[in-house]
C-alpha cells in the first residue's frame, strides 16, 4: 500500500513539474534533435546556377587579362559575356544555360561594370606599350609580370573581378537568398522537389553555392573559388573558414529539421562573417599595396584589387561601415593610383578596420 502511494505521488509530482514549466512534449517539439554533419552532403542539393556564374566570371576574367599580354580587348565581347548573349563563352554549355551575370548584379552597379569593360578596351588600345602617369598601357613588376592599367594606373581587370564577386556573389547571397523573402516563414519548407529539396532548402543551398567552397571545406582546401579562396587567405587572422562553414552546415541542417531558431542564428552568423570577410580582403590587398609601394605595377595591382573589395562593402543593406566612412576610405586612395601614398593607404586601412573591429589583426592580414 505504501509502495503504491509513493509511486502515485511521484507520478503526480512529475506531471505537476511538466505543467509548471511547460509541456514535456512541447519542449521536445520546440527543440528538435538533429545532427549537424561535417560536410555539405545533404540530400537534394542543387546550386548549379551559382557554379555556372562562377565559370562565367572565370572566363570573363581570363579574357580581360589577355590585355596584360598586349591583346586588343573588345568591349562588346565583355558585355556579351556579362549578359550571356551571342554565344560568347568557350565552354559551350554556359551559352545555353539561361544564366548570366548581369541580371544578378545589383541594379545600381550594372552600368558601372559596363563602363569598366569600356575602360579595359580603351586601355588595351595602347598596343602593349609601357604605361605612364596619364597614359594607359602595361606596368611591369620588378620580376617582369605585366598588368594593363588605364591612364590613372587603375587595373580594370581587378576592379571587374573583385567588384563582380561583390555585386553578384556576395550581394545575391546576403541580400537575396539569406533574407526573409527567400528563407522566411512564408517560404515552403514542406514540399520536396527531387534534386532540389524544399524551396527554403534550395534557396539556402544557392547562398552556399555563391561562397565557392567544396562540400568538405575547410578540410579540403583545393579548387577554392572566389570568396572561399579569399576566406582561406585571411583565415589565419580572421578564422573565417570555420566560422562560415559551420554556420552553413548548421543553417542547412536546421532548415531540414524545421528548427527555425537555429536557422535564423546561422543566417545571422553567415551575413556578419561574410561582411567581415569582404572587409578583411580589402585590408589584405591594401597591406600588399603598402608593402610594394615602390613598385608601381604591384602597387596599382593591389590597390585595384582593394578598390574592388571596398566597393563591394556597399552591396549589403545593413553594413557596419557607414556611407560616409565608406566614401572616405575610397577618397583616401584617390582616383590616380600613381599619387596614392603609404599614408593614404594606412588611412584607408584604419577606416575599414575601425568599422569592423579589426584593429588587433589589421597588420596581420
Amino acid at each position: 500500500m505504501l509502495h503504491n502511494l509513493s509511486s502515485k505521488t511521484l507520478a503526480i509530482a512529475g506531471l505537476a513539474a511538466c505543467s509548471l514549466f511547460s509541456s514535456c512534449s512541447k519542449d521536445k517539439d520546440d527543440s528538435p534533435s538533429y545532427t549537424v554533419p561535417q560536410t555539405y552532403n545533404f540530400e537534394n542539393v542543387n546550386y548549379s546556377g551559382q557554379t555556372d556564374r562562377m565559370s562565367m566570371l572565370s572566363e570573363l576574367d581570363a579574357y580581360v587579362k589577355t590585355g596584360n599580354t598586349g591583346a586588343l580587348l573588345q568591349a562588346d565581347k565583355m558585355k556579351n559575356m556579362y549578359a550571356n548573349v551571342n554565344a560568347p563563352f568557350s565552354e559551350a554549355r554556359l551559352n545555353t544555360s539561361g544564366k548570366q551575370l548581369k541580371d544578378k548584379t545589383i541594379v545600381s552597379a550594372q552600368s558601372l561594370f559596363e563602363s569598366y569593360f569600356d575602360a579595359a578596351a580603351n586601355a588595351s588600345l595602347s598596343a602593349g606599350t609601357p604605361a605612364l602617369k596619364g597614359k594607359a598601357g602595361l606596368l611591369t613588376t620588378a620580376e617582369g609580370t605585366k598588368y594593363l592599367v588605364d591612364a590613372n594606373g587603375v587595373e580594370p581587370a581587378q576592379i571587374i573581378q573583385k567588384g563582380l564577386m561583390g555585386a553578384v556573389f556576395y550581394f545575391q547571397a546576403v541580400e537575396s537568398y539569406l533574407t526573409e523573402a527567400k528563407i522566411g516563414a512564408a517560404v515552403d519548407n514542406s514540399t520536396v522537389t527531387t534534386g532540389e529539396g524544399t524551396k527554403m532548402e534550395h534557396h539556402f543551398d544557392e547562398a552556399f553555392g555563391y561562397f565557392g567552397a567544396p562540400v568538405d571545406f575547410p578540410t579540403n582546401l583545393t579548387n577554392l573559388k572566389f570568396w572561399a579562396n579569399y576566406s582561406n587567405k585571411v583565415n589565419p587572422s580572421l578564422g573565417s573558414n570555420k566560422a562560415l562553414m559551420d554556420a552553413f552546415l548548421k543553417g542547412r541542417a536546421a532548415i531540414s529539421a524545421k528548427d527555425m531558431k537555429g536557422k535564423d542564428e546561422a543566417v545571422a552568423t553567415i551575413r556578419a562573417e561574410w561582411e567581415k570577410l569582404v572587409a578583411a580582403s580589402a585590408i589584405l590587398e591594401l597591406n600588399l599595396a603598402k608593402t610594394h609601394i615602390a613598385d608601381q605595377a604591384k602597387k596599382s595591382h593591389y590597390l585595384s584589387e582593394a578598390m574592388g573589395f571596398i566597393v563591394s562593402l556597399k552591396f549589403k543593406s545593413d553594413r557596419k561601415i557607414t556611407d560616409a566612412k565608406h566614401q572616405e576610405a575610397i577618397a583616401k586612395l584617390g582616383n590616380n593610383f600613381y599619387d596614392t601614398t603609404a599614408a593614404d593607404i594606412n588611412a584607408a586601412i584604419d577606416i575599414i578596420s575601425a568599422a569592423y573591429g579589426m584593429d588587433s589583426i589589421k597588420s596581420q592580414l
